[in-house]
């Protein structure tokens, strides 16, 4: 799935720092061992092997010791739109600026393509070409693709967003020129999808789509037994329907709040669905009230998952960017589609949408940490492997003091 490979790095033995584990209730004082780009047990590898180590001792100064952050939904940043197929070789530049930001693993999302930018887009996420010189510089250290997110294109039209309307259709037709019958069974319906998605659809991690639509009940199953999170949004859905969604599969309800019913005391709608299903939501101070993230967060804080759906803007200047075929204009925190005033995506940093989210909600570090961490790990099925400090998972470590002061992938620091 992944296309990151960790270089060889040398044993690390980080000392002095509160380690947080985000499935902890707070900090605590310990040292940690890092061998091979691991998070090994200190006093089992010392009492079988102390007279073959010698590690780099890291002094954290006291400083927190946390797992690197993970965002399962972000269209491009400074500069790279993951929609567009013209952006090879800005993808690795993306990768690299998102790990500088904290981001040590990602899910990169796509809009709402055609079948023939699917065909043509997919692959060059998952083998991007590189622009760098691997005799000058670590050219696997980035940020690491974890699953393609494809947000779409099974969408309400009512609830599009930023998304063409020319390719949002039902799941039961084929944008090849097929119609499918609409009570085909569950393995038609998930071939139409795989032939719409294309070769590389077994790279894919989530989808998105609006559980009303026809058909999607049997590709929410379908999706769900060949190990793809589906997650529910863009949608006009009521409770009910939600419900049972969720009972065929669905683990995720996409950016809360965003592009659905809104919250109703006789209808919950979606936003219903998040007190006991896992939810994503975007804390950039833009796309939801802080007291929206709080109420969230406080209902199903096992269940919350910051991301920052961000798109190539991020990191650049004001002014016209792209997002798939949209125009789109970003001024300062805000992106719209150009000459509308409908959000289409975020400039919003991981880093700072997890400052921004300790501040709305008065969490505890461990909290908001854990919303960026183990949640959204456990979501796409990388519990204990990614978001984590516990023995036996990737050495993506964050030195945290108000912000990223120092960053590990794999083991290897990262010159911020």
């Amino acid at each position: 799935m992944s296309s990151y490979t960790s270089s060889p790095s040398p044993p690390l033995l980080f000392t002095n720092c509160l380690l947080l584990n985000p499935l902890n209730s707070s900090p605590t004082p310990r040292n940690l061992l890092v061998v091979d780009g691991l998070i090994v047990d200190e006093k089992e590898y010392f009492y079988n092997k102390s007279a073959t180590l010698n590690p780099v001792v890291v002094d954290c100064e006291g400083k927190v010791l946390m797992p690197g952050m993970i965002d399962v939904q972000i269209n491009g940043s400074h500069g790279c739109d993951y929609s567009s197929l013209s952006n090879g070789f800005m993808i690795m530049h993306s990768r690299l600026e998102l790990l500088k930001t904290g981001c040590t693993s990602h899910c990169p999302t796509l809009v709402s393509l055609s079948k023939e930018e699917y065909h043509g887009i997919l692959p060059q996420l998952v083998n991007p070409p590189s622009p760098y010189d691997s005799s000058h510089y670590v050219v696997d250290v980035v940020s690491e693709n974890i699953g393609i997110h494809l947000e779409g294109p099974h969408f309400c039209p009512s609830k599009k967003g930023a998304h063409k309307i020319g390719n949002i259709h039902d799941p039961s037709e084929s944008k090849g020129g097929r119609k499918r019958d609409r009570n085909s069974n569950q393995t038609s319906v998930f071939e139409t999808w795989k032939d719409l998605v294309g070769p590389s659809w077994n790279s894919v991690k989530i989808v998105t789509l609006a559980p009303e639509l026809p058909n999607s009940m049997k590709l929410i199953n379908a999706l769900s037994e060949n190990g793809i999170v589906p997650s529910v949004g863009h949608s006009s859905s009521t409770y009910s329907v939600g419900s049972e969604a969720v009972k065929n599969g669905a683990n995720l309800i996409t950016h809360l709040y965003n592009a659905m019913t809104p919250f109703h005391h006789r209808e919950p709608g979606l936003i219903g669905l998040s007190q006991t299903t896992n939810f994503s939501i975007i804390s950039d101070g833009v796309h939801v009230h802080p007291t929206g993230v709080k109420f969230a967060f406080e209902g199903n804080k096992n269940g919350c998952c910051l991301v920052t759906d961000a798109m190539g803007a991020m990191g650049l200047q004001d002014g016209m960017h792209k997002l798939g075929e949209m125009e789109v204009e970003k001024v300062g925190t805000k992106v719209v589609i150009k000459g509308t005033d409908t959000l289409a995506g975020s400039v919003a940093r991981l880093d700072d949408c997890l400052k921004n989210f300790l501040e709305f909600t008065g969490c505890t570090l461990t909290e908001g940490v854990r919303c960026v961490t183990s949640n959204p790990a456990r979501v796409v099925g990388l519990e204990g492997k990614k978001g984590s400090v516990e023995v036996g998972a990737d050495a993506d470590l964050i030195l945290w003091d108000d912000g990223v002061k120092r960053l590990w992938k794999g083991g290897v620091e990262v010159e911020l």
